[in-house]
């Protein structure tokens, strides 16, 4: 166990410490391979090519291959990337594929992930013990179709269980031949898309599979991303027993596409965590509260919930009516879902809560551990929610851990009461502010230190400039209140530890003066029935 937390170059020499450590240093060092040119180094000595690659000085022979053994048999993850220092040459996966000495080079290897453009180089390794899988489709593939290398792909790991795609190629031009790579791989738990993938087709497709679990996507960049018109309109139709293991679903969809989703014949019974984004348009409120309707009818197991709608930095100001706000109203079907542990809301503009709102909606999830309600939305100039936002949740959630608003820090609230302060948060470790509206870090850091336990953290800024599109007004802005949130993250610690030494100092006058009146009380009632006492012994009141 120790082994395994250590770098290669430690393994390396533990190795060589005595026959003990010898196997179980080599066990460490081989089980993770991230540099395969220097696993194939222990097979033939490598030598640097004018292309910055790696090739073979000579070719093995079986005397090689025999005392390559002992290291294969160890490997159980194999990682190459096609940008990464030492890339091999094609001449290296030719002679290996020559003179091997077996079909399976790695007989244990249980994860490959191939990031290289020459995607047929990883079929090489594969074999039937095989069960996590992540590939990188390249542009490039696509000149001719990537269905040998998904037949290959099925034939050789018939046993995979998670399948890890990566790719910017548009899904509609594979569309056909995904289909039918899933059709081919029927004891897949989880598959990962880039985003935009999940058309009608291949949701059919994945409908079917029997202990299909995990549909998800990720927003990291080597994962890729497909194009939004694909999935312009995704609205499968299911057939009996469709998704009969799904319990964690995530589309880039319209919501209403995921409503429909949701809502249509043999749709997903036992979700417990869905993760809808929309990309492509700002999502009405009437769209959002239709949604988490269709949610609170057909998924009353789940405990995940996250509405993502995309922001326009180039609209900074609320078109039209009220009716682009997201009020109580929009969210009170999340209140129909009694497992439901965590909730996260992300909209252009911010959401408009009343006090009497917020204690409604923080009472009806006593539960609820991470809450964030849309902490950065792109209209930033006011807020309905003010610092005393906090009070019901840190009233009636005792469990929640992370907690964000959109909040105006300026405004003008009550002054919490010396005699009887509000009940503080008890688990609270993370306080999200977003963009919050703040000036002055003195009032609010006073404020929160009645709130908040020394241990929690306060954080701030935003994600929706990550695509380029620069809006100076609105960066400006963020990081002016960003830097007066820093401050009051800063100091809230510092206050909050000094109220809570200043609450257990008052608690033990407290006791101790309780102590004194009882005391008084026995005196008084001994003095009144006429027993005499020795006055020695008495405390004089």
């Amino acid at each position: 166990m120790i082994f395994s937390f250590l770098d290669p170059r430690s393994n390396a020499a533990n190795a060589q410490v005595c026959k003990s450590w010898h196997n179980v240093a080599l066990d460490g060092l081989w089980k993770d391979v991230e540099c395969p040119s220097r696993l194939f180094d222990l097979l033939a000595p490598l030598k640097e090519t004018r292309e910055d690659t790696f090739e073979f000085e000579r070719p093995p022979d079986a005397d090689d291959w025999k005392r390559f053994d002992k290291y294969a048999l160890r490997v159980r993850r194999l990682q190459y990337l096609g940008c990464a220092r030492h890339i091999l040459h094609q001449s290296v996966f030719d002679t290996i594929a020559r003179t091997r000495r077996r079909l399976e080079i790695l007989p244990n290897l249980r994860d490959l992930q191939w990031s290289d453009d020459n995607v047929e180089f990883s079929i090489l390794f594969m074999h039937s013990g095989i069960k996590d899988f992540a590939v990188h489709l390249p542009l490039n593939m696509m000149k001719n179709s990537p269905r040998p290398f998904f037949q290959d792909l099925a034939d050789r790991m018939p046993n995979l269980i998670n399948l890890d795609i990566r790719s910017q190629v548009p899904v509609c031009d594979i569309e056909a031949e995904m289909i039918e790579l899933l059709n081919m791989l029927p004891k897949l738990r989880k598959i990962t898309f880039p985003r935009f993938y999940v058309t009608k087709g291949i949701a059919e497709a994945l409908s079917r599979m029997e202990y299909l679990s995990v549909i998800e996507f990720q927003y990291k960049e080597e994962q890729g991303c497909g194009d939004s018109v694909d999935v312009a309109s995704v609205k499968p139709i299911f057939t009996e027993g469709a998704f009969p293991a799904l319990y964690d679903l995530s589309l880039t969809v319209y919501f209403d596409d995921a409503a429909h989703f949701i809502n249509t014949s043999f749709s997903p019974a036992n979700l417990t965590i869905i993760y809808i984004a929309s990309e492509t348009a700002i999502e009405p409120p009437e769209n959002i509260k239709t949604l988490l309707s269709v949610m609170a009818e057909n998924c009353q197991l789940l405990t995940y919930v996250a509405l993502i709608s995309v922001r326009d930095t180039s609209i900074t100001e609320i078109e039209g009516s009220s009716s682009h706000i997201i009020t109580l109203d929009t969210l009170k079907p999340l209140l129909k879902l009694p497992n439901l542990e965590s909730f996260e809301i992300v909209h252009q503009y911010p959401i408009s809560f009343s006090q009497e709102d917020l204690e409604l909606f923080a009472s009806s999830c006593p539960s609820i551990e991470t809450l964030l309600l849309n902490t950065e939305p792109v209209y930033l100039t006011r807020s309905t929610l003010t610092l005393e936002s906090l009070i019901p949740f840190a009233k009636h959630c005792p469990r929640l851990n992370s907690l964000g608003l959109f909040l105006d820090a300026t405004a003008e609230i009550p002054e919490l009461s010396i005699l009887t302060p509000p009940k503080p948060f008890v688990n609270l470790s993370k306080l999200s502010m977003g963009v919050s509206i703040i000036e002055d870090d003195s009032a609010p850091s006073l404020y929160l230190s009645q709130l908040l336990p020394p241990t929690t953290e306060i954080d701030c800024g935003i994600t929706w400039d990550n695509d380029g599109q620069g809006n100076e007004t609105l960066s400006n802005i963020v990081k002016e209140r960003c830097h007066v949130w820093d401050r009051v993250a800063e100091t809230v610690p510092l206050l909050s530890t000094l109220r809570r030494q200043e609450r257990q100092r008052m608690l033990a006058m407290e006791r101790e003066l309780e102590d004194l009146r009882m005391r008084k009380a026995v005196l008084r009632d001994t003095v009144t029935m006429g027993v005499k006492m020795d006055i020695s012994t008495c405390v004089l009141i």
